[in-house]
């Protein structure tokens, strides 16, 4: 793009400091940029945004302390459970939420974060878990080995 879309003017690269909503929260990250010199109009690339989300998604889940994608992969790999198993498991919303937490552009909520918690510890909740849920459950035999916990 080399003119703004709302005044025709140039548009020069930058990078700054941009307000982004995580779920509840709005935080402040770094972000790369367009903006028109002539009326200040700001636009993203779909890489900025996607770069931009990801960065506030990273600085939440850290401020929080909330499970790292690596994590949530290894709980679903202890299980050899589909993210869509893990998903009808603890019955987690919107769809595809498991995607988005392994991908890193959205953290799971507290309480989701905590029931991914449970689930990474004792086994016998999530055999229990899975019983009353109608999800088959196997521990996969090389569950560690494979999510890097050796």
């Amino acid at each position: 793009m080399d003119e703004c879309h709302e005044c025709g003017g140039p548009v020069i690269e930058e990078r700054g400091p941009q307000s982004v909503q995580v779920g509840e929260r709005f935080v402040t990250v770094e972000a790369e940029y367009l903006r028109c010199t002539a009326c200040g109009e700001i636009v993203f690339h779909l890489h900025q945004a996607s770069e931009m989300e990801r960065a506030a998604v990273d600085l939440v889940r850290s401020e929080e302390g909330l499970l790292s994608p690596g994590e949530i992969e290894a709980i679903r790999a202890r299980y050899a459970f589909s993210q869509v198993d893990l998903e009808q498991l603890i019955r987690a919303h919107p769809p595809k939420a498991v995607v988005r937490w392994e991908r890193g552009s959205q953290a799971p909520s507290g309480p989701a974060d905590t029931l991914l918690r449970i689930l990474r510890d004792p086994p016998d909740v999530v055999e229990q878990l899975a019983r009353e849920r109608g999800v088959s459950v196997r521990i996969h035999p090389d569950w560690q080995t494979r999510a890097g916990m050796e």
